[in-house]
């Protein structure tokens, strides 16, 4: 996978490097629109673009859960959370708002990540999930497989159409 852009970065030597290299052998990748920025770092300028494609070439996790926006079980797929997170060293922080693309946005502890495979969900039934249905990035929890998750505090963490991810 291959992030478009990075600015100041803070992380280690080696990750520089290598997205240095990537940047270096795609340099078309640089002009596509990204579906998912990542920010850190004094006035978030440390960034991380990345787009549906790149999030699909990372592993992905599926989960088969019910939802109050859904009719009954739906088997939605995606990258881990914390996987996503990682990229930046955003697993780092303690909370994290999550944007949506009409500048909705909730703020999410990261222990969520860290104690239930919540996914950036990028298709639902087998589907791409398009902007009417709630796509293409859709914060899911396995709400399902854990009664705890069925409070509003998690039911509202669901949140779609996600653009952005930044530390507070």
């Amino acid at each position: 996978m291959a992030p478009r852009r990075m600015f100041l970065a803070s992380r280690p030597a080696a990750l520089f490097a290598l997205v240095s290299a990537l940047l270096i052998a795609a340099p078309g990748l640089a002009a596509a629109e990204a579906d998912l920025t990542l920010s850190r770092g004094p006035d978030n300028i440390e960034t991380l673009e990345f787009s549906v494609d790149e999030l699909a070439a990372l592993p992905q996790v599926s989960i088969v859960t019910e939802n109050e926006f859904s009719n009954g079980a739906v088997e939605y797929r995606g990258p881990l959370v914390r996987d996503v997170l990682e990229h930046l060293a955003l697993d780092e922080f303690e909370m994290l708002r999550f944007t949506a693309a009409n500048d909705y946005y909730v703020d999410i502890p990261t222990s969520d990540f860290r104690r239930y495979n919540a996914i950036l969900a990028l298709e639902a039934d087998g589907k791409p999930l398009s902007r009417r249905d709630k796509g293409p990035l859709w914060v899911m929890y396995p709400i399902s497989d854990h009664p705890e998750l069925q409070d509003s505090i998690y039911i509202n963490r669901l949140i779609w159409q996600v653009v952005r991810i930044e530390p507070l």
